[in-house]
């Protein structure tokens, strides 16, 4: 797998910008945002959380290659350091087209270590995964799995 260009990384990055607002608008009023608090750019890279609400840290993860049905869950950063899943964010929100699925961090943690328990590395779902040239780790989950730990809120 090619690790991406910066072309693609500033794409995603938009991407994920506009996920993490798009999910916030359903705590908030329609232009109210007043018990929404997003991360300082420092908080975002070392915290792992992209909005408070209420007080409750949501790292919001933003469809992947426009394939609703999967999601990547990272365990270790680029640089080899602890990965969102271990991150300051309380729970997690994944979106696809039409839904947002919330997922606690607690859930999520224990769904993955129950999938991954053989630490099969490869691409196929639940088997670890890293890129050429980088200390990260993660697996690629089914969508349906994280419906099955979470709740499922539709977008507006």
């Amino acid at each position: 797998m090619k690790y991406k260009g910066k072309q693609k990384k500033k794409e995603d990055m938009i991407r994920g910008k506009h996920a993490e607002k798009e999910y916030a608008k359903l705590y908030s009023g329609l232009n109210d945002l007043n018990n929404i608090e997003f991360p300082t750019e420092k908080q975002d890279m070392n915290e792992h959380w992209d909005v408070s609400i209420n007080g409750v840290k949501i790292d919001v993860k933003a469809i992947k290659k426009d394939n609703e049905n999967i999601h990547f869950v990272e365990f270790k950063n680029v640089l080899g350091n602890k990965g969102w899943l271990y991150g300051d964010a309380d729970g997690f929100a994944f979106e696809t087209k039409d839904y947002w699925i919330e997922v606690s961090k607690d859930e999520l943690q224990d769904m993955v270590h129950d999938k991954c328990v053989d630490k099969v590395k490869g691409w196929d779902f639940y088997e670890l995964s890293n890129r050429p040239g980088a200390k990260d780790l993660f697996t690629k989950v089914k969508t349906l799995d994280l419906c099955f730990v979470g709740k499922i809120k539709k977008k507006r």
